[in-house]
Formats: C-alpha cells, sequence, structure tokens
C-alpha cells in the first residue's frame, strides 16, 4: 500500500539511488509523500558508484527547491526542499 500524499516531514536515502530502475520516477514519489517545506537528503560515498554531477538538476526537475551539493574527501551528499 503506497503513502498518502503529503505524510512525511523528512526523507533520507543512503547509498541507493544509483540502483534505482527509475531515479526520476523514485524523485517523484518521494516528492509525493514529503509535506510542503519538508526535506530531503541523499548520501553517497566515493565507491557508491553515484556521480555528483546533475544531482541538483535532477531534484530540481522533479519539483523539489534549494538543492544544493555538500562534497567531503569521505563522499557528498545532496539535499533539496518540498
Amino acid at each position: 500500500m503506497p503513502f498518502a500524499d503529503d505524510t512525511f516531514d523528512k526523507a533520507l536515502a543512503i547509498y541507493s539511488m544509483q540502483v534505482w530502475p527509475d531515479a526520476m520516477a523514485g524523485l517523484r514519489s518521494m516528492r509525493r509523500v514529503i509535506k510542503v517545506g519538508g526535506k530531503i537528503a541523499f548520501e553517497f560515498t566515493p565507491h557508491s558508484g553515484q556521480s555528483s554531477t546533475g544531482l541538483t538538476e535532477m531534484l530540481t526537475t522533479a519539483g523539489f527547491t534549494e538543492a544544493y551539493l555538500v562534497e567531503t574527501d569521505r563522499g557528498f551528499c545532496v539535499l533539496a526542499t518540498k
């Protein structure tokens, strides 16, 4: 059973988006269940196989705002708001 629209304040995905069958569909689904003003975060290690290139644009295309990337020597994360 799917979650109702506007259910969650926050969502976190760690080392997983790179294996989703359709990343854009997954992002849109996450946006649907996040409340207005809610936050999402995706974390990746250098060994995850996920490139940081284009991630903020993907989140914006999926309907999120304030998307930004944080990079460190141990990996990166991308954060956004609905």
